[in-house]
């Protein structure tokens, strides 16, 4: 369900990255200048979207959950940092719903980084069915053990 999130809003800031690009053009666009980087916030807006979205969607259908949600929160700090600069605005409603765009996006970020800790790492795996193995071992020799000690009887 988290991944829903990110799917929907990737692929329509995809699709129409105006209102997008308009909130991170002020802290996009001198960063980009001060490095000498010529490309339009516009297109970074589009690439990320699309980048979010299909992350998302190897969230959702548990492909590498971990790793999807790794870039996740990468991909979710970005949007957090540049898609509602509140403390840019006046009091008032303006800043009112900006501060609820930024809260909703950090809480977002912070499903992202637990998706990128849930479960267990392939190392853990590992040593489970290790575990198994040599416990299943033991016992078939613990059974072998006591089959020939009542065939001695």
């Amino acid at each position: 369900m988290l991944a829903s999130w990110f799917v929907y809003g990737g692929v329509r800031d995809a699709l129409e990255p105006r209102a997008r690009t308009a909130a991170a053009e002020p802290i996009v666009g001198p960063l980009l200048k001060d490095a000498g980087i010529e490309v339009p916030v516009e297109v970074l807006v589009r690439v990320h979207s699309a980048a979010t979205a299909a992350t998302a969607a190897v969230l959702a259908i548990s492909k590498s959950p971990r790793s999807a949600g790794v870039v996740l929160t990468g991909l979710a700090a970005v949007t957090v940092a540049t898609s509602a600069p509140f403390w840019r605005l006046p009091d008032g409603e303006e800043r009112d719903a900006a501060l609820n765009e930024f809260m909703k996006n950090l809480s977002l970020l912070g499903g992202a980084m637990l998706a990128a800790t849930a479960g267990h790492s392939a190392g853990h795996i590992k040593r489970k069915k290790a575990h198994k193995a040599k416990a299943k071992a033991k016992a078939a020799k613990v059974a072998e053990k006591a089959k020939a000690e009542r065939k001695g009887k």
